[in-house]
């Protein structure tokens, strides 16, 4: 059974930061001990709605005022909650988390990007091809080869992550990697950041493998900025991917420097 929030600012804003960018060592640990206040506290239903602002990329803009009137609308409506907090979103993320008006700021921007998103980003990754050519045009484009593992999607899979830091960009180049069939489970990517937790790597996007493919490019689609990537992984998982992966099941890694 589910528990109420705790009506405790500080514990609100250090669970919605873990999901959203991290916590320091310091903050870390000021978590685990505001955690050992509240035992009876699940915190699941705060991180699903935390991780699903993170997926949405948090690249956040001014919206036009017509659009923050429906945003605020239907936040109030919704969880019944004044939504004064939710106008100061877009320029304060983090400061917004006020007594009980967390959830009701999350979804409110969930809503946001969902109804405004443009549908492409600048600087989101172009055709596979033509992104390659890019990456491999820019000097300071890190190649790293896969490693494969003994799952058994691995197979004889080789290739490499092209990854550019400077314009976060980078792309994966697939040689053996098993087809999956859609329906059942897809590949997704997943990047280690030296500066985020690593119990949270950033989602760089679900993928698939089609069959008699001799080469197959596939661009990266990192949810967040990626400061220093250490590792990147691939996972095998349900259709649409994960919000968090269990990790069951790792086809391919590659890293820096190894």
């Amino acid at each position: 059974m589910a528990h109420p929030v705790p009506q405790d600012d500080r514990f609100q804003e250090l669970l919605a930061a873990r999901v959203i960018e991290g916590l320091s060592p310091a903050e870390q640990e000021e978590l685990e001990q505001a955690s050992s206040k509240y035992p009876d506290f699940e915190g699941e239903e705060i991180e699903r709605v935390a991780t699903s602002v993170a997926l949405a990329g948090l690249r956040i803009e001014p919206m036009p005022a017509e659009l923050r009137g429906r945003v605020e609308a239907d936040a109030e409506a919704w969880f019944k909650r004044p939504a004064a907090t939710v106008s100061r979103l877009p320029e304060r993320p983090r400061t917004t988390i006020a007594r009980g008006g967390w959830l009701a700021a999350a979804a409110a921007l969930v809503l946001a990007v969902l109804g405004w998103w443009p549908a492409e980003q600048p600087g989101e990754p172009g055709a596979p091809a033509q992104l390659l050519a890019e990456l491999e045009a820019r000097p300071d484009t890190r190649v790293i080869p896969w490693s494969a593992t003994e799952d058994p999607a691995s197979g004889e899979a080789g290739g490499a992550v092209l990854w550019n830091p400077s314009a976060q960009l980078g792309l994966m180049r697939f040689e053996g990697l098993q087809p999956n069939n859609p329906a059942e489970a897809q590949y997704q990517l997943w990047i280690f950041d030296a500066e985020r937790d690593e119990r949270y790597p950033v989602d760089g996007g679900v993928f698939d493998v089609p069959a008699g493919a001799d080469e197959v490019l596939v661009p990266i689609r990192a949810r967040l900025p990626v400061g220093e990537a250490v590792l990147f992984a691939i996972t095998v998982e349900e259709p649409g991917g994960v919000v968090v992966s269990s990790r069951e099941r790792i086809a391919l890694v590659a890293q820096p420097g190894a």
